[in-house]
């Protein structure tokens, strides 16, 4: 009995030891079980964190695609308008310098206007003044003819004055002409210097005629010059010339 025990014994620790050692297998299996259940779970959950990964990076690039898209359309729209800007600041330039051209010949336009408006102020005072000039000389003219008119009037009285002087002749005689003749000699009886004529003691008598040229002298030096107007008997009147000196009565009158 003795030796079946030790075999019964060294059997069941045997069993003991296998059942031991299928339970751990068991449990093993089962741990191994959980461990692959848990990391096919992570796996597939890596997968679908992978999936979901891949499509946001397809999103991305789709988004980057049409973010590219949509900045190739900006680059473009900002070329346009850059060209757009250019042509615009050309235009403004333009129009900047055609405005100050058009300031400048408006300036020089209102330069002409001044300069005609004070050419005609000058042409008007001018045009006054010549008006009023004109109105002077037309008084001096009137008051010249009334002056005339009175001179001739002298004249005429001086003439019958000079007339009734002359000697009466009992017996006319026939008229001699006598030429006057260079050298002949006669006094200043009369000097008109309101009218500018003197009264000479020489007449017919010594063949005086319109147009005889005085010679004025006084102390030997010739002063001036007259040339006769009107002839009388023993006495001329005749224009004093220009450039003569103050002719006074008493001075010598010669022919020349």
């Amino acid at each position: 009995m003795k030796s079946l025990r030790l075999p019964l014994i060294l059997l069941s620790l045997l069993c003991i030891v296998f059942l031991l050692v299928a339970i751990q297998q068991f449990l093993g299996r089962q741990q191994e079980s959980k461990a692959r259940l848990k990391s096919e779970g992570e796996l597939q959950e890596a997968i679908q964190a992978k999936e979901s990964i891949q499509n946001e990076l397809e999103e991305q690039k789709r988004i980057r695609a049409d973010l590219e898209s949509q900045l190739g359309s900006f680059k473009g729209q900002f070329t346009s308008l850059q060209s757009q800007a250019e042509t615009l600041a050309a235009q403004l330039a333009e129009e900047r310098r055609a405005k100050e051209d058009a300031l400048s010949e408006l300036d020089e336009r209102m330069r002409e206007v001044e300069s005609l408006r004070t050419s005609f102020e000058n042409e008007r005072k001018e045009k006054l003044a010549v008006q009023e000039q004109f109105d002077k000389i037309k008084k001096e003219y009137v008051s010249l003819q009334d002056q005339l008119n009175s001179i001739k009037a002298q004249n005429e009285s001086l003439a019958k004055q000079i007339q009734e002087l002359q000697p009466k002749k009992e017996v006319e005689l026939e008229k001699i002409v006598v030429k006057p003749g260079k050298g002949q000699e006669g006094k200043i009886l009369v000097v008109n210097k309101e009218f500018n004529f003197v009264v000479v003691s020489l007449g017919n008598n010594k063949g005086i005629i319109r147009g005889t040229i005085f010679g004025i002298y006084r102390d030997g030096d010739l002063i001036g010059r007259a040339e006769v107007e009107k002839v009388y008997e023993t006495m001329s009147a005749a224009n004093i010339l220009p450039d003569s000196e103050a002719i006074r009565e008493g001075d010598l009158a010669k022919v020349l």
